[in-house]
């Protein structure tokens, strides 16, 4: 009988260099606020009049593309890259929709 090939592990591989990749998680939830316009809309909302939430969708990164040689990467590269492999998590809640004259 042959011996066995010996078994290294990885983690004590001297040759191993640390990388960082990222993965993406990014959570959108879309409140309804009552407005005559817009801009009234936007500044509303951004004072906290907002009523229940109408819709989840949760974006999660399932395989990456990049990888950086350190976790100290500019926030706008983090969140400027591109995403291709993702899953979508949508959940719709119980709100009216509105008429068609909005």
């Amino acid at each position: 009988m042959k011996d066995k090939p010996t078994l290294t592990l990885v983690s004590n591989n001297p040759n191993l260099k640390t990388y960082y990749v990222p993965l993406t998680t990014i959570k959108v939830e879309m409140y309804p606020v009552k407005a005559s316009n817009e801009e009234e809309a936007i500044f509303r909302a951004n004072e906290g009049h907002l009523d229940k939430i109408a819709r989840r969708v949760i974006l999660n990164e399932s395989h990456t593309n990049d990888v950086y040689l350190h976790p100290d990467v500019p926030t706008s590269d983090l969140f400027a890259r591109q995403i291709d492999h993702f899953t979508l998590d949508i959940k719709d809640y119980d709100y009216p929709l509105p008429s068609n004259n909005s």
